[in-house]
């Protein structure tokens, strides 16, 4: 009997150290899979997103794609390229939706290289390519970029004037019409001293920008300071038509850089 209920323990221990290697190894698995199965795209937040966006509610979509990239510390590369579309296509805010496509492309550079991954990788640059494109199209930028173009046309007609009057002077100079002096003498704020003649501009007399010749058509008398992207902003209320300006005067104005104060320009 002793021997029999000692074997009987026996068996009933090994029974349950059985049960808890099996349970071990069960639990083991099911974490392995779990782990396997449950990437980026099959994280639930990832398809509430998505279901969020399929339902047009896009703010809320990217709330849930910015939570997943939160909960994965950054590393949720299809959650950065969701949420650079909303920002691009939709909240229209593209400096935001170029952050968040080179963040999908830095995590996509670290996969293994496949056909597929280059595809999807250069999918994104064309995507930060239009980003970049739409920023240079929004109010501040078409502002910028036209102030900078008026001022640097400002800059070199005011140059060349300034060439064109030394010259002038030079001239008078070395026939004796002009004083010795002249050129010591300080200049003014727009460079060219007081003495500065431009016989170009003699006999011709102002007439108002909106002046019309005998034969109706507008006629426009440059000012100081004017630039044909000036001229243009002034007379068409849009300052990209300047080259119809310059085509119409080619006559007198053989480029835009020799646009002198005092020359009578048509406005076609």
């Amino acid at each position: 009997m002793e021997v029999s209920e000692s074997m009987m323990r026996t068996f009933s221990a090994s029974k349950h150290i059985f049960l808890l290697l099996v349970l071990a190894l069960v639990y083991g698995c099911s974490e392995s899979v779990t782990l396997e199965v449950l990437d980026e795209t099959e994280d639930p937040i990832y398809r509430r997103a998505k279901d969020l966006l399929a339902r047009d509610l896009n703010s809320e979509a990217l709330s849930n794609f910015n939570k997943l990239i939160a909960k994965r510390d950054g590393i949720a590369p299809e959650s950065h390229l969701e949420a650079g579309l909303i920002h691009l296509n939709h909240i229209k805010d593209p400096i935001s939706a170029i952050y968040h496509f080179k963040r999908n492309i830095a995590i996509k550079q670290r996969e293994r290289q496949s056909r597929q991954r280059d595809a999807g990788m250069a999918r994104v640059e064309d995507l930060v390519s239009t980003a970049k494109k739409e920023l240079l199209m929004t109010v501040d930028a078409q502002d910028y970029r036209l102030k900078l173009l008026d001022t640097i046309e400002q800059l070199r007609n005011e140059n060349e004037s300034m060439k064109v009057q030394i010259q002038q002077l030079r001239q008078q100079h070395s026939s004796g019409a002009v004083s010795p002096g002249v050129f010591s003498r300080t200049p003014d704020s727009s460079g060219i001293t007081d003495n500065s003649l431009s016989t170009s501009n003699e006999g011709i007399e102002p007439s108002r920008p909106d002046a019309r010749s005998s034969q109706g058509r507008r006629i426009y008398t440059v000012q100081e300071r004017d630039s044909l992207y000036k001229i243009s902003r002034q007379m068409y209320g849009d300052p990209g038509r300047w080259r119809e300006i310059l085509e119409a005067n080619r006559g007198v104005l053989p480029s835009e850089s020799q646009l002198q104060p005092g020359m009578r320009l048509i406005i076609p």
